[in-house]
């Protein structure tokens, strides 16, 4: 059976992340990836922060002007 490709279009992905940033110490490092209901995604990395709560609520906040566009929100942990 043959599968579309669901792979975002690089024009419906867009990253907004601050790679010049450093995690302080005693810090974890999350990203989050948001997605819309246009099938749009968002890349949010270098989230610093104690734990997955704090990181959920600073995602939350950044994308506070649209969250009725917003249909789900995925956060991870970074291992590096």
């Amino acid at each position: 059976m043959i599968q579309p490709d669901k792979r975002p279009v690089q024009s419906d992905f867009a990253n907004i992340s601050d790679y010049s940033q450093k995690c302080p110490d005693g810090a974890r490092k999350f990203f989050a990836f948001v997605h819309f209901t246009d099938d749009s995604t968002c890349l949010w990395s270098n989230i610093f922060t104690r734990n997955r709560s704090f990181a959920t609520m600073l995602v939350i906040e950044k994308f506070g002007d649209c969250l009725e566009y917003i249909s789900s929100i995925n956060i991870h942990e970074s291992e590096y």
